[in-house]
């Protein structure tokens, strides 16, 4: 990998320690302008490095810029890593104390940025893990969990500790293979590790060390020794987060015509059996929205042939179809219904 994208010790020391920075309570113009002094270095830091970056909210931590993400073309992601529009943003009164979002996947040096997996502590009030996970107390556990059903050691990497006590593992994307993308939380499919473990990659962002949340009082602190680089994801980890896809389930048989149909009803089975089709061929990043389609042309037609529309039966066997195609079954559930719902009201108003 390009010796540039890598964090030297030199550079590491670039960044500034929020440990060092006035409260951000403190009032004045002066503490603005070190805040955002501060934050732009932070910004143009990863630029050298290649990385790009973008302006982020310090409350809620959501991009303030938009036009990133997986399908951009170079060109749309050149501002991102344009040192004069990055010192525009940090230098604006907007953006000026932004936190620094790090995008993940790609590098403007040689295409392969990072990777980082992000282990976070669990909400107050939440649930304790349970079966597999059970005493996990938070992301660093499931790691450790995975590490040792592995028979490996914690990966040690560059690592920031984030606002919440939670940790950020950053890694280089590999230099073979495609490049691993994002995850929140637990899945069957790769790159889903566990539970309160995300993975940030092609089409994320992190907040990068060195960035106050003025939500949670406390910044983003590297924790690692100034020495140590982003690493190499280590093989046992890799393996999880490039794993095959579990094998799918055998697409549910097609819904026959009732032996009594009538033309509407010939017609409402045709309409199940295709919408069904099209929920199973639909590509990743097409199925969520396909099926939504399915489900509120279904519902609209629901009047016309109850008996076989009916909404218990659609649900049924559009739910058997998402779930073959690799959707969820609590996301594919509220989807259903959303679609269900709108169509279904259109039937309504169509028939008033």
């Amino acid at each position: 990998m390009n010796e540039n994208l890598q964090l030297t010790a030199h550079t590491a020391t670039e960044l500034p320690n929020p440990r060092d920075r006035p409260s951000v309570d403190t009032p004045g113009e002066r503490h603005h302008a070190s805040l955002a002094s501060a934050q732009l270095s932070v910004a143009l830091t990863w630029v050298r490095r290649g990385i790009p970056v973008v302006p982020c909210s310090r409350t809620d931590k959501g991009a303030l810029v938009p036009g990133f993400g997986k399908g951009r073309t170079p060109d749309e992601m050149a501002p991102f890593s344009d040192p004069d529009t990055v010192t525009r943003w940090w230098s604006s009164g907007r953006f000026a104390r932004a936190h620094v979002g790090l995008l993940t996947g790609r590098s403007t040096i040689d295409g392969r940025g990072l990777v980082v997996v992000d282990l976070d502590m669990p909400k107050p009030g939440a649930e304790q893990l349970t079966g597999r996970w059970a005493g996990c107390a938070g992301g660093t556990d499931v790691l450790e969990l995975l590490a040792r059903e592995a028979g490996a050691e914690w990966p040690e990497t560059y690592t920031v500790m984030t606002p919440s006590g939670g940790l950020h593992l950053y890694y280089r994307q590999p230099e073979d293979g495609p490049l691993i993308g994002c995850a929140t939380g637990e899945g069957e499919r790769a790159p889903h590790l566990g539970p309160l473990v995300d993975v940030r990659g092609l089409g994320g962002y992190v907040i990068a060390a060195g960035s106050y949340s003025a939500a949670q009082g406390r910044p983003y602190v590297r924790e690692s020794p100034a020495h140590l680089l982003p690493q190499q994801v280590p093989g046992w980890l890799l393996a999880l987060l490039r794993r095959p896809a579990p094998a799918a389930a055998p697409r549910p048989a097609r819904v026959h015509q009732l032996p009594t149909g009538d033309r509407a009803e010939r017609y409402a089975v045709a309409a199940l059996n295709g919408e069904l089709e099209g929920v199973g061929s639909a590509g990743e990043g097409e199925r969520n929205r396909r099926l939504y389609a399915a489900a509120r042309r279904l519902g609209e037609l629901s009047p016309t042939a109850p008996a076989v529309l009916g909404e218990t039966t659609v649900q049924d066997e559009l739910l058997a179809a998402a779930r073959a195609a690799g959707l969820g079954e609590q996301e594919a559930l509220h989807t259903i219904r959303s679609g269900w719902s709108t169509g279904s009201r259109g039937a309504e108003a169509g028939a008033a």
